[in-house]
């Protein structure tokens, strides 16, 4: 805001004003005086620019953000944990106690919910992660190790873990700031069914949708922070808490986005020293981020856009035969559809 103000800006500034035939040359008592002085104003000046980001909060403004958004009720949310069902074979009568820690080869902890017993050999129960994260979504037969053996558990193997989401960023909470800013909620308003919505744990976006059904009737459709959809677990939660607060009278539906599966396949021109494996996994990064930015904004998936990823990638020169969905057009999505990453086949 100051930044080509100078130290010597300043103290020219002072002395200039000085009317009296005082000494005021380099060196001289008034002049060593007014040095001093004019850097403690340019230090002051400097510091001016912090208040920036205080005031028009953004990505980059730490702590401010969420003391700026406690002025309009609004908490960061603190992510969720993901939830999956065990299955553990062993001893009739062998008591598994409630908080039994059991973990994946790479060391991600799950508790159980409850206190079972082994009855006919196995004994089923839930598990919660021991932390909120997505990370913690693990694949079904990858909870196979217990943190403490208990004796009488002969092996343990799960279902696919759900549910799990990282804490709101900084960028998330800044948006969803400027939402309720910019797009004011009143009387039960398609901004407000939003805003309700985005207030639940889990939920990274809402698309809505008045009068679906008939006179009173609302669709609030949610996904999760990745864009994908969500489990019965998190529509329940976002249902039991728009009922809390909607308006008399209003009909309210929570649903699931539905996922677009999108296969790509292309032949490409490898850079030397690039393999078809490392393009891959850079091209699927890449496009998992592209279809997070269009989910519930696009009504259709870019096939010249994809082509551009596809060409920026590091390591390809050049591609040709590249095919969406079998096809070399654009995808379209319905309204509550979010493109999910099925498969990518490169061929060199």
């Amino acid at each position: 805001m100051y930044e080509t103000l100078t130290v010597e800006d300043i103290k020219n500034d002072i002395l200039s004003r000085m009317k009296t035939d005082i000494d005021k040359r380099e060196g001289s008592y008034t002049n060593d005086m007014i040095s001093t002085v004019a850097y403690e104003i340019w230090n002051a000046y400097q510091s001016l620019d912090s208040l920036l980001s205080i005031i028009y909060v953004n990505e980059t403004s730490g702590d401010y953000i969420d003391k700026r958004c406690s002025e309009y009720g609004i908490k960061r949310k603190a992510g969720t944990k993901a939830t999956a069902i065990l299955t553990i074979t062993g001893t009739n009568g062998v008591v598994i106690p409630q908080g039994k820690v059991f973990l994946t080869n790479d060391g991600l902890e799950f508790l159980t919910d409850k206190k079972v017993i082994v009855a006919d050999g196995v004994a089923i129960v839930t598990a919660t992660a021991a932390e909120a994260g997505s990370e913690y979504n693990v694949a079904a037969g990858t909870i196979v190790n217990q943190y403490v053996n208990l004796t009488g558990i002969l092996s343990v193997t799960n279902a696919v873990a759900t549910g799990g989401n990282e804490p709101e960023t900084d960028a998330g909470l800044v948006s969803r700031l400027y939402n309720y800013l910019q797009q004011p909620a009143t009387s039960g308003n398609v901004a407000n069914y939003k805003q309700w919505a985005m207030e639940v744990e889990g939920v990274g976006d809402v698309k809505v949708f008045p009068l679906w059904n008939g006179s009173g009737t609302v669709k609030v459709t949610i996904v999760d922070m990745d864009k994908q959809p969500v489990n019965e677990t998190r529509i329940q939660k976002v249902a039991e808490y728009i009922e809390t607060v909607r308006p008399i009278g209003a009909y309210v539906t929570v649903a699931s986005g539905i996922s677009k599966p999108i296969n790509l396949s292309a032949t490409v021109t490898l850079a030397p020293g690039y393999s078809a494996q490392m393009v891959k996994d850079e091209l699927q990064k890449d496009l998992e981020t592209y279809f997070k930015s269009i989910a519930f904004v696009m009504t259709y998936v870019s096939y010249a856009k994809i082509g551009n990823i596809l060409l920026s990638t590091e390591g390809v020169l050049d591609y040709n035969n590249l095919l969406i969905n079998e096809d070399n057009v654009n995808i379209a999505l319905a309204d509550d559809e979010v493109p999910l990453l099925s498969t990518v086949s490169l061929e060199v």
